[in-house]
């Protein structure tokens, strides 16, 4: 009951969002300013909190976080190749690795990890959003290139290394790594604007839940269920094998292998919507994945708890 009641809340902000979006509460333009805001503002601050309150990490810390980051490479690279393997459409095999390979470890792991395992895990999970956001997201972004040319490969990884998530993250390793404290009102003014990230953007994913949700074409179902079930069982128990062979410290390895098993993010939508592949596909991994972790992540947390 008492891992219930600490994973229930996100959820529950996540239904709010939903019947605000079907009732025509929360329709695509208001939804579209809170995710503006969380996307340009609130993560950002999020992160530079997180990651620069954190100190650098030490040698078995960074093992493990390599570890992560070696793994869920392999895993979008293996989702690439399998998709081409298949004989997907050409935009399929393009958009699936970062839907199976990003997660939405900013918005829901993270804070859910925190929630789940106390302030403690803070930084820890504050620096595998920091892998997913500048490592896994710049290879997705190449790999979702090879589905038009309609935008080039510089511009595209250009996008990457502009995307406010990668600054903020950039920005707070400094401040770690400098041991550096912003002044009082500016740090003040960060703690706040960190607090709002995560439930606007779970309220801005639910209303997109209550207006888009619909069962998936027929076409799409296949390479759907491939993502997520990539996505939502696949990686969490790779990443679960990978740190456990490696005797990685069980606080960190259980942060890492919640957050791999994080429904797809929110910006990989954005991402393909922006470069015009696979975007319906996106949404729908989104939405579906969402749902679906409601379990998942219960049963993850269960196991790992």
């Amino acid at each position: 009951m008492d891992l219930l009641a600490r994973i229930a809340p996100f959820f529950a902000i996540i239904a709010v969002g939903a019947l605000a979006g079907r009732f025509g509460l929360l329709g695509a333009r208001l939804g579209g300013w809170l995710s503006a805001y969380t996307f340009w503002i609130g993560f950002p601050a999020l992160l530079i909190r997180w990651l620069g309150d954190a100190p650098p990490p030490d040698a078995g810390q960074a093992l493990a976080l390599g570890l992560y980051g070696l793994t869920m490479t392999l895993l979008l690279l293996g989702a690439w190749g399998l998709a081409r393997r298949l004989g997907l459409p050409r935009e399929t095999a393009a958009g699936l690795p970062m839907v199976a390979g990003l997660g939405n470890t900013a918005f829901l792991g993270a804070p859910l990890a925190v929630a789940l395992l106390g302030e403690g895990v803070r930084s820890q999970a504050a620096a595998v959003v920091a892998i997913d956001f500048i490592l896994l997201m710049a290879l997705a972004v190449g790999v979702l290139q090879t589905g038009t040319s309609a935008v080039g490969l510089g511009t595209a990884l250009r996008r990457v290394a502009a995307n406010p998530t990668v600054l903020g993250a950039g920005c707070g390793l400094i401040l770690s790594a400098t041991q550096t404290r912003l002044p009082g009102i500016a740090d003040q003014g960060l703690t706040l604007l960190a607090a709002t990230a995560s439930p606007i953007a779970l309220i801005a994913l639910g209303g997109l839940i209550g207006r888009e949700g619909g069962w998936p074409r027929r076409r799409d179902q296949g390479a759907l269920a491939l993502a997520l079930g990539i996505k939502l069982a696949l990686a969490p128990l790779l990443v679960w094998v990978v740190l456990w062979t490696a005797d990685v410290e069980p606080g960190l390895r259980t942060v890492a292998t919640l957050l791999a098993g994080c429904p797809t993010a929110v910006n990989a939508f954005i991402q393909t919507r922006n470069m015009g592949v696979f975007a319906r596909g996106a949404a729908e991994a989104v939405i579906a994945g969402t749902v679906l972790s409601a379990v998942t992540l219960t049963l993850l947390a269960y196991f790992l708890t």
